[in-house]
């Protein structure tokens, strides 16, 4: 017998179908397990070296609230890299190189409230993640932020000692001396769906097994640090969930 489909309209929450709440709950689980993990690593993920950091009244850099802060425009320290003197930039994200001439958008940095991140140091990162797996999950913003994190580490690691694989759906960086892996997964809408292919993904009818995430978890399970993104992928009038 054929499996019952489901159409689940999303116009107005109140007309939002059982299923559809369970699917936004496992979400949320995952995003908040997820963000807790990585607030607790903040600690030794933003701030590698606590002794780097100029303490602005609070007691302790676990005080500060990295969260809490504003945009400011530093064109002395910034950018941190230049897309052309990537190896690895992809060329759908090489503005530069295909001409881009406003580049001001490079000089922003993040500034806490209460206290002054060090200088991104790319040696000290790897260090941190030493023996590790780093993995984002998700669409194409979350692959624009992997790329943007293999880029800030390419210039500290010499070429005969990194390499980049694609297999599938994974990307994966190694930096061999640190034996730390920094890799990218694409699944846009976390559990399976009709949008897994990589490349083949902008249908316009968006199908989800809302039950099976275990083809794609099974690629990041072993992973030490995961980074998730989903939330796009979502903003349809209608789903259909199997």
């Amino acid at each position: 017998m054929a499996k019952k489909h489901q159409v689940v309209p999303v116009p107005a929450p109140l007309v939002i179908r059982c299923s559809f709440h369970l699917l936004i709950v496992f979400l949320v689980t995952v995003l908040v397990t997820a963000a807790i993990y990585l607030t607790r690593e903040s600690g030794r993920l933003l701030g590698y070296h606590q002794t780097m950091l100029k303490d602005r009244g609070s007691s302790s850099l676990l005080q500060c609230d990295l969260f809490s802060g504003k945009w400011v425009y530093d064109n002395k320290t910034y950018p941190l890299y230049k897309d052309q003197n990537c190896s690895f930039m992809f060329d759908d994200l090489a503005c530069e190189k295909f001409g881009r001439k406003d580049l001001n958008y490079q000089y922003w940095r993040w500034q806490p409230h209460d206290c002054d991140l060090p200088r991104f140091n790319g040696k000290a990162l790897l260090e941190r993640l030493r023996g590790k797996r780093l993995v984002f999950v998700g669409d194409s913003l979350n692959r624009n932020q992997w790329v943007s994190l293999v880029c800030l580490l390419d210039s500290s690691i010499p070429p005969q000692l990194k390499s980049m694989r694609l297999k599938g759906s994974l990307y994966t960086f190694k930096a061999t001396e640190y034996n730390a892996s920094i890799d990218f997964y694409w699944a846009p809408l976390l559990v399976e769906s009709n949008s897994d292919d990589p490349s083949h993904h902008r249908l316009p009818d968006r199908i989800v097994r809302i039950n099976a995430i275990e083809k794609h978890a099974k690629h990041w399970i072993d992973a030490d640090i995961v980074v998730f993104n989903s939330y796009l992928w979502w903003r349809l009038p209608t789903l259909k969930v199997l």
